[in-house]
């Protein structure tokens, strides 16, 4: 007779730290993603579903996480799966303001609710930060700039206050990573702004009359050449860091493509226009810092619009003679 194999069973622990993730993962998705998430917003059903020993712990995970309470003498209070469900929907409406960043009123501070959950109350703050990001591209560099500032202070209230209140703190790790990929995209976006403002500056410079016989002035012309040369070196080692960024971001990066850079206020027109200059005077910057240049510029330039779909001329319309009447 063969001996009885015994059951293998995951240590509780792992099995704790598995469903935590897996939950986190679907609240996050439900947020950003503007694909299927049927079964994320149905996760802690699902989950729960599997097996007693799910249910056990998915019960103390989503207690914590969404901060199930029942009030004592409290007549018809809602199930944990409906408490979860009411709040996997106001997530899912939350994040229509960075699923389509281009919806007029989509999102408003009146908005967030002071008495949600923490872990509500801290996507909503990490939709307030993308929602800026998004919105302050259609600014000038000035607001821009004042605007990641105000990114940065946001991040710190989010990384540094909210994101230790959670519990547990498994389910935050997907608004963690988030987080930090904000600040980071905020970090880069404010350099090249700022650089691609300092570079215009250099190039005017450069392209002004400069007496030879005037040692100062060729001094000057020649320390903003330097610094042209680092600047624009600057901007591509900022569009080098992006990309690595964007690529290794999963899922992706919300209201963001891979010429997101080029998209900031006045970034790409200034180095067009600075682009176009020194191809006209050869020699003003080093050959690297002019090949950087050129290379930044034609990744950056927008796609073609699509042609239009071709219209039916009326007058070209074949006439169909009538048949014969049947008789």
């Amino acid at each position: 007779m063969s001996q009885l194999v015994p059951r293998q069973e995951l240590p509780s622990e792992l099995l704790y730290k598995i469903l935590a993730h897996t939950l986190a993962h679907s609240v996050h998705t439900v947020i950003v993603s503007s694909q299927d998430i049927a079964w994320h917003m149905r996760a802690h059903h699902t989950l729960s579903s599997v097996c007693y020993s799910f249910r056990e712990i998915m019960k103390g995970i989503s207690s914590k996480a969404f901060q199930y309470v029942v009030a004592k003498g409290a007549e018809e209070a809602p199930t944990l799966a409906q408490h979860v469900q009411r709040h996997f929907q106001s997530l899912r409406a939350l994040g229509a303001a960075i699923r389509d960043s281009a919806v007029p009123g989509a999102f408003s501070l009146e908005s967030l609710d002071s008495f949600a959950p923490q872990l509500v109350q801290g996507y909503s703050l990490y939709v307030a930060i993308v929602y800026l990001r998004t919105q302050a591209l259609r600014s000038t560099p000035e607001i821009y700039q004042s605007t990641s500032m105000t990114i940065f202070g946001a991040v710190i209230t989010l990384s540094k206050v909210l994101y230790s209140r959670i519990a547990p703190r498994e389910i935050a790790v997907m608004l963690k990573h988030a987080t930090e990929d904000e600040a980071a995209l905020s970090h880069i976006g404010l350099l090249v702004v700022k650089h691609s403002i300092l570079l215009a500056g250099c190039v005017e410079a450069l392209t002004a009359e400069c007496d030879p016989a005037d040692e100062e002035a060729v001094l000057r012309r020649d320390g903003s050449k330097d610094r042209a040369a680092r600047l624009i070196q600057s901007l591509a080692a900022a569009d080098t860091e992006f990309l690595a960024l964007f690529r290794r971001t999963t899922p992706p990066l919300p209201c963001c493509t891979a010429v997101w850079l080029s998209q900031l206020p006045d970034v790409y027109t200034t180095l067009r226009c600075v682009h176009e200059v020194l191809s006209k005077q050869p020699g003003v910057v080093s050959d690297d810092a002019a090949g950087s240049l050129r290379d930044l510029v034609e990744r950056w330039t927008p796609p073609p619009p699509p042609p239009p779909e071709p219209t039916a001329d009326p007058l070209s319309v074949a006439v169909t003679e009538p048949g014969p009447i049947p008789s």
